[in-house]
């Protein structure tokens, strides 16, 4: 059964203070996320779908389109969107 995201948009992964974080936000400027709308704090594991792309710099990293995003059990999944989860979809112009 695939779990229904709880955030769509780009992923941001950074560590602070020897955790790893996941922020979720609008886009990526200048490797810097922008317009974050969640963040996953101290997750014990991300998991990133295959398909998905990401890039970074000083130990950040982040994907390069807009992921579906959800947490379960202190674990970050990233995967994919599907055409049925955009906003157009959702009947949102």
């Amino acid at each position: 059964m695939q779990q229904t995201p709880t955030d769509h948009g780009y992923a941001y992964i950074f560590q602070n203070e020897g955790a790893v974080n996941v922020a979720v936000c609008s886009r990526i400027e200048n490797e810097k996320p922008v317009g974050v709308i969640a963040i996953h704090f101290r997750t014990k594991q991300v998991k990133v779908d295959s398909k998905i792309a990401l890039t970074g710099v000083n130990g950040a990293r982040f994907t390069t389109e807009p992921v579906a995003v959800y947490g379960e059990d202190q674990v970050v999944h990233l995967r994919i969107t599907t055409v049925g989860e955009g906003l157009t979809a959702a009947g949102l112009p």
